[in-house]
């Protein structure tokens, strides 16, 4: 199951390094949000999303 994030940042030509710098984020963070090891916070997602130019549910899905 790739990554809708990961595959998102490749698309837009972004590595997780540079991405996380143009974001704010450390790069750490990113790979575990990237990784399913850590969730971002809403205000980050919506960050993340903007940034990208996508809508959230292009990104990241709500698990109940």
């Amino acid at each position: 199951n790739e990554c809708k994030l990961r595959l998102a940042l490749i698309e837009k030509g972004y590595s997780q390094r540079g991405f996380s710098k143009c974001i704010g984020m450390s790069e750490n963070y990113l790979n575990q949000i990237i990784n399913y090891k850590k969730r971002p916070s809403p205000a980050m997602a919506k960050k993340i999303v903007s940034v990208l130019g996508l809508h959230f549910n292009d990104v990241f899905a709500i698990r109940k």
